[in-house]
C-alpha cells in the first residue's frame, strides 16, 4: 500500500513539475519596444455583465434558487475553453464552482438567448440583452 501511494504521489509531482514548466515557456517573439516577450498568465477572472442585465454572475451557489433558472458556464483555459448551458432542476444540490472560469444566471423572463463567446479566450462579446424583458 505505501509503495503505491508513493508512485501515485511521483506521479502527482511529475505532472505538476512538467505544467509549470510548460507554462513558463518563454515566447521569442519582439514586441513593439524590440524586446523579449515576458510569458503572460490567464486570468481566471470572470467578466461583470452589464449593468442592469438580466445576466447575473454567480459567485456561489449557497442559497441560489436553482429550478427554472438558465445558466451558462465557461471552463478551461486557453485555447481549450468550453461552453455549456443548461436549466436548473428543483432539488438539484450544489455545484462545484472551482470547475468553472464563469457561471452566469438568466433573471429575466422567458428563454434567453446565449450570449456570443469567443471559444479560444472565454470571453462574452455580445451580452444578446432582450429588451423589455426585465
Amino acid at each position: 500500500m505505501k509503495r503505491i501511494l508513493s508512485i501515485i504521489g511521483a506521479i502527482g509531482l511529475t505532472a505538476t513539475s512538467t505544467t509549470t514548466l510548460i507554462s513558463c515557456e518563454k515566447s521569442e517573439k519582439p514586441n513593439d519596444n524590440n524586446k523579449i516577450n515576458k510569458p503572460t498568465t490567464p486570468t481566471p477572472k470572470a467578466q461583470q455583465p452589464p449593468k442592469d442585465s438580466n445576466w447575473k454572475l454567480i459567485i456561489n451557489t449557497t442559497g441560489q434558487e436553482n429550478s427554472g433558472k438558465t445558466y451558462i458556464g465557461i471552463f478551461g483555459n486557453k485555447p481549450n475553453v468550453n461552453i455549456t448551458s443548461w436549466k436548473g432542476i428543483e432539488g438539484e444540490g450544489l455545484w462545484h464552482l472551482y470547475q468553472y472560469k464563469a457561471i452566469y444566471r438568466w433573471d429575466g423572463v422567458g428563454e434567453p438567448q446565449i450570449p456570443t463567446i469567443d471559444k479560444n479566450t472565454g470571453e462574452i462579446t455580445d451580452w444578446k440583452e432582450q429588451k423589455g424583458t426585465k
